[in-house]
């Protein structure tokens, strides 16, 4: 009985000393899982957002659409831009909250806002991501063009792909 007695006390710290080695050997893990996220520098990758609004002071220009918005979608290094029956290219660089965006071609747009849109959508900008709504981005240039985006957020389901707006 004894020796039953110590057998199954063996077994039983033998068996909670795995368990802690175990759990020890998670932490280091999730460690790198959360530095390799805070490496990412580029915040717009893979995401898809729709214009609300551009305004420019220097050119005098004051735009916004309450339906059919134009499409912005990131995806490394280039911003597709759907606007209206035209899809046109950027290429962008975003270090944080720093973003550079240049022209790849010439883009033929047949809707005169949308010409605006492309046109003043060029150069140094800063990303401001709303505090009160993460589905809200500010592109603010520093010649006082300001380009207010909203987050398209997309579910998928064997292959077909639903867009859901999010107010």
């Amino acid at each position: 009985m004894k020796k039953l007695f110590i057998l199954a006390l063996a077994i039983t710290s033998s068996l909670l000393f795995v368990q802690c080695k175990k759990t020890e050997t998670l932490i280091p893990q999730e460690e790198v899982v959360t530095t390799v996220k805070s490496l990412s520098s580029d915040l717009l990758t893979g995401t898809s957002w729709e214009v609300v609004s551009v305004v420019s002071v220097p050119s005098n220009i004051n735009l916004s659409w309450n339906i059919k918005h134009p499409k912005f979608s990131f995806n490394n290094g280039i911003v597709e831009m759907k606007l209206g029956r035209d899809l046109c290219t950027k290429e962008y660089l975003c270090r944080e909250t720093k973003f550079i965006v240049a022209a790849r071609t010439n883009c033929s747009i047949s809707n005169p806002d949308h010409t605006s849109l492309y046109n003043l959508f060029d150069g140094e900008f800063q990303l401001i991501f709303s505090p009160t709504d993460p589905n809200e981005l500010v592109i603010k240039s520093y010649f006082e063009t300001v380009v207010t985006l909203r987050k398209i957020n997309t579910l998928s389901t064997s292959g077909n792909t639903s867009e859901l707006s999010v107010n």
